[in-house]
């Protein structure tokens, strides 16, 4: 009898700074699939829902998608839509009848309306669904909160073990890698967590660099034996829930004594970074003199202005024009380009259509917390709708929605993409799907944490981390904490030993 495995995705990154709650619409708006459509759509692009379905037909088995959902980062996920998504969820698997075991991609840090733990939550609906003792695999985003309830909902929990993520597709052939072997009537997985009260900068999170680059290869080096996979959480730090903190998971075989080896290699490795904890640390330059840094015509390529602070693949509205504003201000003769989120800006320049003049204002139409709204004024050069398909090493092949987008030239060398949804700045191929090719720039920016360092790959001349407030920015003394356990590194310099 053929085995069969479900695999289902339903993936979003929660940042509870940002003041626009996430919808059903959010998700309908980037791909919320189900059945057959979600496998035909998925296929051959750089995710965890297409990477396990690949692993499950190489080893002869039958894979049952049930579902795959995604929606950019934002804010809380309202109740109704929290609500559908994990009814689609409940009831994929309750149509799709008897399973040997789930695949279920998840991103791990997603927040609903009335549920902190939502990731969990949905853990726990498949599992009430399934027959007892079907194993449920949990794939995880590496900006993870891993908390002690999924973990024990779940039978394995791994995550992503690259930082820019490149490995997506190849986290769901882990995934499924692991259920295919729990499904071979061999003891079930497990997984042991250890966890603690830090958070890090997203900026200083690369697996390139140290201290996370040591991590890993403790990690790596520690894999083995009854050892199957061992995942580093450094949480994205925009969470204010309870429980949160740097994890690391160790999944193992489930033979006798495991379990105890595991959580041994799991405390090890989160001690070695608590005690490395004063390594996490980044060095913002303020905009203006960020600008200024740059020269035009070096012909080496742009230098990326980054824009973390209001990053929409960390959760933040894409709507601060600070950046805009330093360029028209400071960068007079650079050939610059940037990005907005501006419906009514996007509106007027539709109304103008392309070739004509508008004077306009953009900016803060969202969350105008962090910057007021700049000026706009130029010829509309290009308009259009249609979704960017990524091309960079990141989520390869998945097509984004920015809604309806405009470009502005103003005439200065500064052009700005103006957008109804967040443009994917971390891939150039959002520029490029706009007319607008980044090599021909002096400077580009890039609303961004890290992921830029895989999309921008050998075509940029370097990048400058901007020190700016925002929903996501790597100053966390900017933003306040009401919810996550206290004392927290580095809002508390905690000390001790633990």
């Amino acid at each position: 009898m053929t085995v069969k495995i479900a695999v289902a995705s339903l993936v979003q990154e929660t940042n509870t700074f940002s003041p626009r709650p996430s919808t059903l619409d959010d998700f309908r708006a980037q791909g919320l699939w189900t059945g057959a459509e979600a496998m035909a759509r998925s296929a051959g692009t750089n995710t965890e829902f297409a990477g396990a379905v690949e692993r499950i037909e190489e080893a002869g088995a039958r894979p049952v998608p049930i579902m795959r959902a995604w929606a950019m980062s934002g804010g809380v996920l309202d109740r109704h839509g929290f609500t559908t998504l994990r009814s689609l969820l409940a009831d994929g698997l309750a149509a799709a009848g008897p399973v040997d075991a789930l695949v279920l991609c998840l991103h791990g840090a997603l927040v609903a309306d009335g549920a902190a733990d939502a990731d969990a939550v949905l853990v726990e609906a498949a599992r009430a669904v399934l027959a007892p003792g079907v194993p449920v695999i949990v794939t995880h985003d590496l900006h993870a909160n891993v908390t002690r309830r999924i973990v024990r909902a779940a039978d394995a929990l791994i995550g992503f073990h690259t930082y820019p993520h490149v490995d997506q597709g190849d986290t769901g052939r882990r995934g499924a890698g692991l259920a295919l072997r729990a499904a071979d009537g061999g003891p079930p997985p497990g997984t042991a967590l250890a966890k603690r009260p830090m958070l890090v900068p997203a900026e200083a999170q690369a697996l390139a660099d140290p201290p996370m680059a040591r991590l890993r290869a403790l990690a790596d080096a520690a894999t083995g034996g009854p050892i199957l996979d061992v995942s580093l959480f450094p949480v994205q730090p925009w969470l204010d829930v309870p429980e949160l903190g740097f994890g690391v998971t160790v999944t193992h075989t489930g033979a006798p004594g495991a379990q105890a080896a595991a959580e041994a290699v799991a405390e090890r490795i989160a001690g070695e970074a608590w005690a490395g904890r004063a390594g996490f640390s980044v060095d913002p330059v303020p905009v203006a003199e960020a600008v200024r840094r740059i020269h035009p015509g070096t012909g080496l390529g742009p230098v990326l202005l980054v824009q973390s602070a209001d990053s929409p693949t960390a959760g933040a509205t894409a709507d601060s024009a600070a950046v805009i504003a330093a360029l028209r201000e400071h960068g007079r003769g650079l050939r610059a380009y940037a990005t907005v989120v501006d419906a009514p800006a996007v509106a007027a320049c539709f109304a103008a259509g392309p070739g004509a003049t508008v004077d306009t204002m953009v900016g803060a139409t969202l969350d105008p917390r962090w910057s007021g709204p700049v000026p706009l004024s130029g010829a509309v050069r290009r308009t259009g709708a249609s979704p960017v398909i990524l091309t960079g090493d990141a989520m390869t092949g998945q097509p984004i929605s920015m809604g309806r987008w405009a470009t502005v030239d103003t005439g200065e060398g500064l052009v700005v993409l103006v957008t109804e949804r967040p443009a994917p700045t971390f891939d150039p191929a959002g520029y490029r799907h706009a007319g607008l090719e980044p090599a021909d720039a002096d400077t580009v920016v890039v609303r961004s944490a890290t992921m830029y360092r895989a999309g921008f790959r050998g075509v940029h001349a370097g990048a400058i981390l901007l020190d700016l407030p925002g929903a996501s920015t790597p100053r966390l003394d900017y933003l306040e904490f009401r919810h996550a356990p206290r004392p927290l590194h580095p809002l508390d310099l905690v000390g001790g030993s633990r």
